[in-house]
């Protein structure tokens, strides 16, 4: 059987042309996915009770088990799944509010199984690669938090480097903001990258509403190069002209992440170096990010976070000092891990 949320609304248009089938039925179908939240095929009685059973001999709708779901003191909620293949991922939900009283939920969705790129600091990056996930298990991630919680935005800041798996995130972004579907607004997708500069330009060409983040960490390329040894095809200097370009394309702002670590990144002289790296990006920002403790890093959080955030506002460089969330779960940035747990039975 097939995973139908694979399918964007074009492609099941066309499906419903093969097998003798009119094409709004593809429109029926995603409202009833997408929209009315239906789970079995044979709860979509838009449908001839023929199609249904047809659908329902070929496809599923859901396929992720939910293995566990642990809760944060602090309001984040961090879910595992269980893939078809018993693989696991985990998907982090993060509640936010301000001052006036609004509220609003951001799930942080994961785009592999592990991650390649080894990031000294990131729980993620040593497992490894596993697999890229289907277009379907990143939608689906999506579909089943928000079945019971109200999810107005979208992170690609979960387990993986999602710029590595571009075309099912692309289609993933493609299905989701599909008006005939969920119609989630582009401007409420973020994706964050390490830098992988080669699909920033086809970001920059192809989806040009979503937001984007890049985790820089450094601001020189030997210090970068010990933080994230795999991304030394992707030097700093390309990188600039990289987001330089997506700036110029598509008019959006570009996030710098910024994860202050004790003696290694959060001198004076390196929040220079930044300064003079992104002051001709405009518009940009940047993200402080304070360090969440891993197993095996054996790195500190900085003492110099407001030292280092008053430096760059001296310097007019946008910059706040983002706080974490569900570090008691490890559920916050750098902290997400399924190594040893695979084939998980559902409790």
């Amino acid at each position: 059987m097939k995973d139908i949320k694979n399918f964007d609304l074009k492609e099941l248009q066309g499906y419903m042309l093969s097998i003798g089938e009119k094409p709004f039925r593809a429109k029926e179908i995603f409202h009833a996915i997408y929209k009315e939240k239906q789970k079995d095929f044979t709860d979509i009685t838009t449908l001839p009770k023929n199609l249904r059973q047809k659908l329902s001999e070929e496809f599923y709708i859901y396929a992720l088990e939910k293995v566990s779901e642990t809760n944060s003191h602090d309001g984040a909620t961090k879910y595992l799944f269980q893939l078809r293949d018993g693989l696991l991922i985990e998907t982090a939900l993060i509640r936010e509010s301000n001052k006036f009283g609004r509220k609003w939920n951001t799930l942080c969705l994961s785009t592999e199984v592990g991650c390649s790129l080894d990031c000294q600091f990131c729980a993620t990056g040593q497992m490894g690669l596993i697999r890229n996930l289907d277009a379907s298990e990143i939608i689906e991630q999506l579909m089943f938090v928000d079945n019971n919680i109200p999810i107005n935005n979208i992170v690609f800041m979960g387990m993986g480097e999602p710029l590595l798996n571009y075309e099912n995130v692309k289609k993933s972004i493609e299905i989701l903001t599909d008006t005939e579907g969920r119609a989630f607004g582009k401007r409420k997708i973020t994706i964050s990258t390490s830098g992988i500069i080669d699909k920033i330009y086809r970001l920059a060409d192809q989806i040009k509403m979503v937001n984007l983040a890049v985790s820089l960490h450094a601001a020189d390329q030997t210090t970068r190069d010990k933080l994230m040894p795999n991304l030394k095809e992707n030097p700093i200097s390309k990188l600039k002209e990289a987001l330089q370009y997506y700036i110029e394309k598509t008019g959006n702002a570009v996030t710098i992440e910024y994860l202050l670590i004790k003696n290694v990144n959060d001198s004076v002289e390196n929040a220079l170096k930044l300064v003079k790296l992104i002051s001709s990006l405009k518009p940009c920002k940047v993200n402080l990010i304070h360090f969440n403790k891993v197993p095996f890093a054996e790195f500190s959080p900085s003492q110099r976070e407001i030292e280092f955030q008053k430096l760059l506002l001296e310097k007019n460089i946008r910059a706040t000092l983002r706080k974490s969330k569900g570090t008691d779960i490890s559920a916050a940035c750098g902290q997400l891990v399924t190594r040893n747990l695979t084939n998980v039975a559902k409790n």
